[in-house]
């Protein structure tokens, strides 16, 4: 069953757009380089990072898979989110991604966040990154985590990861995850999507003029038909449940509506496409009305799938 709900542009959203919109006039933004714009993003990953003092925090080398996890104290763990962040394939856990895993872990009691730190193209191309992200999950399931409560959460490139690597696990027949979270997710590397033409002109980060996302680094002239590149050309039986979240106004909106289609048809997916919103607006956190929302939605979505 696909549920799909639009939602309006409020006052701060519109505020947040033009924003994002200016901001793509500054190069290091345009060219996707390092980026410290104090509380709003942050390129960069931090060597001595601050949690908060009730936040655990470690980094796990799982036999080469380097993990970030979050979790709180005194709290007895049963159930797990994995994140995967986005960037194209190219740019690495960074700052923000702590704080979005912040974000998931505040959703619920005895859950932890482990956020994958998986290996970039162009040095390491598809499928290294799939199967970096097949044998945390793998990795979890040995730990004693039951399927059932696991989630995998992911933005933009993480997003068509998540995707594409639960569609391996399916294929391969193992327990899928009880969920999936996407934002933004970049799911048809084909870049041919109907909303690639509609919105050409209004998307400000890869719209006319930007500086466009390089495909080849991650595909290295394998077919981008590949389910496992593009899941919008996957099969959706015996599926998991999905929430996706998408931006009206960004080229790759229709990465989001094409999957859901197909999903929909045998599995419960609900999509939350906001108009005139940007890519990974969710990422605005508390400082536009649709970023709040988002992460009202998340949490009551984590809560009712493990709860």
């Amino acid at each position: 069953m696909l549920i799909y709900k639009s939602y309006s542009q409020k006052p701060s959203d519109k505020i947040g757009f033009n924003l994002m919109k200016e901001a793509q006039k500054i190069d290091a933004i345009k060219y996707r380089r390092d980026v410290n714009i104090r509380f709003l993003y942050k390129s960069a990953l931090s060597k001595n990072y601050h949690y908060p003092r009730n936040i655990a925090h470690e980094i796990i080398d799982f036999e080469g898979l380097i993990v970030e996890s979050i979790s709180r104290n005194k709290e007895e763990i049963k159930y797990a989110l994995i994140q995967l962040h986005g960037g194209a394939y190219v740019s690495g856990f960074n700052d923000t991604y702590r704080k979005s895993a912040r974000k998931y872990l505040r959703c619920m009691n005895n859950l932890k966040v482990f956020s994958l730190r998986y290996s970039l193209a162009p040095k390491y191309p598809f499928p290294k990154a799939l199967n970096e992200t097949v044998s945390l999950y793998k990795h979890l399931l040995d730990l004693g985590y039951k399927p059932e409560n696991i989630i995998i959460a992911g933005d933009s490139a993480g997003g068509g990861l998540a995707i594409a690597s639960t569609l391996f696990l399916r294929d391969n027949l193992i327990p899928l995850p009880k969920a999936i979270i996407t934002m933004s997710a970049w799911t048809n590397l084909g870049m041919d999507g109907e909303s690639h033409e509609k919105n050409k002109e209004k998307d400000p980060m890869f719209g006319v003029g930007s500086v466009p996302l390089n495909v080849e680094a991650y595909t290295q002239g394998q077919d981008h038909k590949n389910p496992y590149i593009s899941p919008v050309y996957g099969d959706f039986e015996e599926f998991c449940d999905m929430l996706m979240f998408v931006g009206g106004s960004e080229i790759i909106e229709s990465d989001t509506l094409d999957i859901a289609k197909k999903a929909g048809i045998t599995n419960e997916i609900q999509v939350h496409d906001f108009q005139g919103m940007f890519h990974v607006f969710p990422f605005g956190f508390n400082l536009m009305a649709s970023s709040k929302t988002s992460w009202k939605i998340i949490k009551d979505y984590i809560n009712k799938k493990l709860g």
